[in-house]
């Protein structure tokens, strides 16, 4: 496969990543959000002080629809957030595998190995859209991620209704009120082509970082190097160089995107409790620009988090000086604002 347009694919890989998330985020803060709020009014009516007791009217037939009306809504999020977190793992293996390949030079001679077995996850994962995980993976996942004990509370109170209930007309209209949608969102859930999981039969190959300390040194290294946090000065951070040159500031937050980290670096995101403390400059430059660009100011990483393609930092600055020497790095890729230099 051609490197450019493995690096575009990359990219792609990234933001895709963090829309998944986002997308993820809001479907379950949303069916979360609107099922609590359906359970809470069905009990807004259901205590009744009396003499110093509390008694509990549920289940009234009216309570019971509204806990039915829950139920399809939460049924429905969750199908939704299963689609999101199938997504994450489906974007996530694509680009740990590219990251694999544009980490290691060319004349690496496993890199064949690695660009074919980077090209069956293509096929399968992005072309035929299957998923990297199993259906009853992804339904487990998502339980334990925010719906489990909500479907308990849920189904534990519509059992409630069914045994104390009278059965009339009203009572098997709720009853297939509660049947049928649950069966068509589990049809669509199975027949959902996105869903279908697909083995892939891959040659053996090293991990990331096995490969680096074994080849070519590359990790123990780079932790003795500096880490540059670049900017962009057309973009929204073009005040940040004022901050930062502003000597009563001692820290600030920061942030990237997985696509525009450098692939060394995000190989070692996995295990960020070794990079805290680590040493960092600040520089920024214009849009396209390569070259040779000034250090703004140098610190340590306080904090640091990596989920779902978003890296989140706080830095600890070294105090101001003016009349340093102005030390400067070489820019090679404007697009990459992270990296180890």
């Amino acid at each position: 496969m051609e490197r450019k347009w493995l690096e575009s694919f990359y990219k792609e890989c990234g933001r895709e990543v963090s829309l998944a998330y986002n997308v993820l985020n809001q479907t379950n803060n949303w069916g979360i959000t609107m099922a609590v709020a359906v359970v809470a009014t069905c009990f807004l009516g259901t205590a009744r002080i009396k003499g110093g007791s509390i008694n509990l009217t549920y289940p009234t037939l009216l309570q019971w629809y509204l806990v039915i009306f829950g139920w399809i809504i939460m049924v429905r999020f969750f199908v939704r957030s299963a689609l999101g977190l199938v997504n994450m793992y489906r974007w996530n293996e694509l680009i740990n595998s590219t990251c694999k390949v544009l980490s290691l030079p060319e004349t690496y001679p496993d890199l064949p190995l690695l660009n074919r077995n980077l090209a069956k996850k293509i096929e399968a994962f992005f072309f035929n859209w299957r998923s990297p995980k199993t259906r009853w993976f992804i339904v487990w996942r998502n339980l334990k991620l925010m719906y489990l004990w909500f479907f308990i509370i849920i189904l534990s109170l519509f059992i409630w209704g069914i045994i104390v209930l009278d059965k009339t007309i009203l009572f098997w209209v709720g009853l297939s009120l509660f049947i049928i949608p649950t069966i068509i969102e589990i049809i669509w859930f199975n027949r959902w082509y996105g869903l279908q999981y697909q083995s892939l039969e891959l040659e053996a190959e090293k991990d990331l970082k096995e490969i680096l300390n074994e080849e070519c040194g590359i990790i123990p290294g780079l932790i003795q190097d500096i880490l540059i946090l670049g900017f962009c000065e057309d973009g929204p951070f073009r005040y940040a160089r004022t901050l930062l040159a502003n000597p009563t500031v001692k820290w600030l937050p920061w942030a990237y995107q997985s696509y525009e980290i450098h692939p060394l670096f995000l190989a070692q995101l996995s295990d960020t409790a070794k990079l805290r403390n680590l040493r960092i400059a600040f520089a920024s430059w214009k849009k396209g620009f390569i070259g040779l660009v000034d250090i703004i100011r140098y610190g340590r990483i306080d904090y640091i988090k990596f989920v779902s393609g978003h890296l989140q930092l706080t830095i600890t600055l070294d105090d101001y000086v003016e009349g340093l020497p102005t030390q400067y790095i070489e820019i090679k890729s404007p697009k990459t604002l992270c990296f180890f230099h």
